[in-house]
C-alpha cells in the first residue's frame, strides 16, 4: 500500500523520501487437478475354439481284377484221340498183320516188304476204349511216305472187334516217292455210335516198298 503523501515542508529542508509500499502478495497457484484415472485395459476376448480336424475319408475300395476273356472259338487245341500217334513211345498201341516187317525208323512207323495183305493197326490202350459219336464230326490226319512210286495207302476207322463195322473208309491215297512225308487229312461223321473204335492202314498197291507213317491224329471238329 502506498503511503500518503508527505506534508509539504517548509522550504529549505527536503523531506525524506517516502517509504515504498511492500509488494502485494501474489495469489497462490491454483491446485493442479488430479490426473484422471486411466481406464483399465479392456478384457481380451478368449481365443476362439479351434474346430476339430475333419475326418479323413476311408480309402476307396480297389476294383477286382477283371476276368480274362475266354479264348476265341478255335483257339483251343483239340485232344488227339490216337494214343502214341506221334510214335514217341515206339510201337506201343501199333501192330502189323499179314505180310512184311514193322519197325520204327527215325521216329516213323515203317512197313518193309508189305503187300495187299499187310495191315498196320492201331488199338486203344486196354481199359481206355476209344468211343466215337454219330453226332460228332471228326478229322483224321496223318503223314506217310514211300520208298518207291505207284504206292497207295488206305485208311479205315471202325469197330475194333468183329464185325469191324466201318465208321469211315478213305479213298486210296497215292504217296510220293523218295521217302518224302506228305500230310493227308480226312473229315467224317460216323454213321453210328462206336463204343470201341480202332484204326487200320492197308496197302492196295506198292509191293516191296518201304511205307512209313507218322503223326497220326484223330480229333473232334
Amino acid at each position: 500500500m502506498s503511503g500518503s503523501a508527505g506534508t509539504t515542508g517548509a522550504a529549505g529542508t527536503s523531506g525524506s523520501a517516502g517509504t515504498t509500499g511492500a509488494a502485494g502478495i501474489a495469489g497462490a497457484a491454483g491446485t493442479t487437478g488430479a490426473a484422471g484415472v486411466a481406464g483399465s485395459a479392456g478384457t481380451t476376448g478368449a481365443a476362439g475354439v479351434a474346430g476339430s480336424a475333419g475326418t479323413t475319408g476311408a480309402a476307396g475300395t480297389t476294383g477286382a481284377t477283371g476276368t480274362t476273356g475266354s479264348a476265341g472259338a478255335g483257339g483251343a487245341t483239340s485232344t488227339n484221340l490216337i494214343t502214341n500217334g506221334d510214335l514217341s513211345n515206339g510201337q506201343a498201341n501199333w501192330h502189323l498183320e499179314g505180310t512184311g516187317g514193322l519197325t520204327v525208323i527215325d521216329g516213323q512207323l515203317c512197313v518193309s516188304g508189305g503187300d495187299v495183305n499187310s495191315l498196320v493197326g492201331w488199338s486203344s490202350t486196354a481199359g481206355s476204349m476209344l468211343a466215337l459219336s454219330s453226332a460228332t464230326s471228326y478229322q483224321l490226319s496223318y503223314q506217310a511216305s514211300s520208298s518207291a512210286g505207284d504206292v497207295t495207302l488206305h485208311a479205315k476207322v471202325g469197330l475194333a472187334v468183329a464185325p469191324y463195322t466201318p465208321d469211315y473208309d478213305s479213298p486210296n491215297e497215292p504217296l510220293p516217292s523218295a521217302s518224302v512225308l506228305t500230310t493227308i487229312t480226312h473229315t467224317f461223321t460216323p454213321p453210328q455210335d462206336d463204343p470201341n473204335a480202332g484204326l487200320a492202314f492197308t496197302l492196295p498197291s506198292g509191293i516191296g516198298s518201304i511205307v512209313c507213317i507218322d503223326n497220326v491224329t484223330l480229333t473232334q471238329n
